[in-house]
């Protein structure tokens, strides 16, 4: 077993040396979590992908912006679920470092208890939404043609949250390549279950592009039932012989911290969309710019949100340490190792897309005049998104260190203020009143996010 970053503490003393010692080891750490975490991140949007190709060549555009539509709305929800689930991280982190069985289990109940209240609540919501939605102004004739789809994603989250407490527990023990290896495994299985539905295979019917639902319902059932599996088989079934009562204070300290980290989790996604849905309004070659450097963004994102939640486990960790001194060395190595790691990380992503934007750009489009102006705006779009990346990086592992510290509510607050409050005011100023197109709403963009790593840095510098 490697020694703990409190083990390095008390062998090699407090001298500058041995700081930065504790700070490598701690980003070593960092980045054996982190690595798992940022593929399982790249493999979802594999399937996402096969999703979207599969139903776009088979069906047609308009089948896949019907299908998006749902697909969106699943998403926002989904992650809003995923965020308040997350709240139990730091309190099974610390049950782990502490070897406390019992405490592991409670706090699993609790977990359980909240994907059960979350089920409820939200796949009705989904379930309901093409009645409903035309009301905030989407096409009858998309929603109504999407909702075969859609419905069934209602049923699809129902599992898919059972799968995310897997994930976040799994995550929390720092086994997070366990849940790797099961996802990899569903990505072939998520391609044919869609051919399957979509065209018809032997007595099963054909379910066009509703088709791509049901194979999401099968994959996410298949992943929840080895999930299951492998859980009782780690655990050897003591689980079920530690009797208690059920914890109903515990289940409301978990809400506290999950519930703002689900908004937080939102306000940025939600920031992005509705970027898109601006973007929208613009001209061909603003809306391909975007697409492009929007696509790109999901998969550099994948990066900072593995620093966010590594830091986040190994901050609660270092926090659920006995000892108090040796508990403020582990916590001053996990804040050198992040922000070390987080500023390198943003360094290599800022320079990959600096010198790949253009070559990227060129490959995507075409040389027609508009494919050479969408072309010429992707360049700048995806060398701002660098900057971006950059910073976001250093800022949301700061957010996760204080997530791991059981502080949420003001980290969601700097997400609000700087996105909604700076980031989409400024953008949509620079688009209108300067002209600057879809380039302004990505400097809006970027201004948000400067705005709310500053303001979280400046909370975690500000910490006891």
């Amino acid at each position: 077993m490697s020694l703990t970053t409190a083990d390095l503490a008390q062998q090699t003393g407090s001298d500058a040396a041995s700081r930065w010692r504790l700070g490598f080891g701690e980003a070593r750490a960092l980045l054996r979590l982190a690595a798992p975490i940022a593929l399982i991140a790249l493999v979802n949007m594999g399937m996402s992908v096969t999703d979207t190709v599969m139903v776009s060549i088979l069906f047609g555009t308009d089948a896949l912006a019907a299908v998006a539509i749902g697909s969106d709305f699943y998403s926002i929800v989904f992650y809003l679920c995923a965020g308040i689930l997350a709240g139990i991280s730091p309190f099974y982190t610390a049950a782990v470092t502490r070897a406390d069985e019992r405490e592991r289990v409670r706090i699993t109940r609790i977990g359980w208890a909240i994907v059960g209240l979350l089920a409820v609540l939200s796949a009705p919501l989904v379930w309901t939404a093409p009645n409903w939605l035309e009301n905030l102004g989407l096409e009858r004739g998309l929603l109504q043609a999407g909702s075969g789809y859609t419905r069934a994603m209602a049923l699809t989250l129902v599992p898919m949250l059972g799968v995310m407490l897997y994930r976040t527990i799994l995550t929390a023990a720092e086994k997070p390549k366990v849940f790797l290896k099961v996802t990899l495994a569903m990505l072939p299985l998520n391609a044919l279950a869609n051919y399957a539905f979509m065209l018809g295979i032997g007595p099963l019917p054909a379910s066009g592009p509703t088709g791509a639902g049901i194979a999401s319902l099968l994959v996410a059932l298949a992943s929840l039932g080895a999930l299951a599996i492998i859980a009782r088989y780690a655990t050897g079934g003591n689980a079920a012989r530690i009797k208690s009562p059920f914890d109903w204070r515990g289940l409301g300290s978990v809400l506290r911290i999950g519930l703002p980290i689900g908004i937080a989790t939102v306000t940025e996604l939600g920031i992005y969309l509705g970027a898109t849905l601006y973007a929208a309004t613009l001209g061909a070659a603003d809306v391909a710019a975007h697409t492009l450097t929007l696509r790109t963004a999901g998969i550099a994102y994948a990066v900072p949100a593995a620093l966010l939640q590594a830091a986040m486990v190994r901050m609660a960790r270092a926090e659920s340490l006995r000892d108090a001194q040796h508990r403020r060395t582990s916590g001053k190595a996990v804040i050198a190792g992040s922000l070390g790691l987080a500023l390198v990380c943003g360094g290599i992503i800022l320079a990959i897309l600096l010198f790949a934007a253009t070559p990227l750009a060129n490959i995507f489009f075409d040389a027609s005049p508009a494919g050479m102006a969408a072309a010429w705006l992707a360049g700048g779009l995806l060398m701002l998104l660098g900057c971006i990346e950059c910073v976001a990086c250093p800022g949301l592992a700061a957010s996760g260190i204080l997530r791991g510290c059981k502080d949420t509510r003001a980290p969601m607050t700097y997400t609000l203020f700087g996105y909604w409050g700076i980031g989409a005011p400024l953008g949509i100023f620079l688009c209108e009143g300067l002209d600057t197109g879809i380039t302004g709403i990505w400097l809006g963009l970027a201004a948000g996010t400067l705005a709310t790593a500053i303001l979280t840095l400046n909370r975690l510098r500000r910490r006891p």
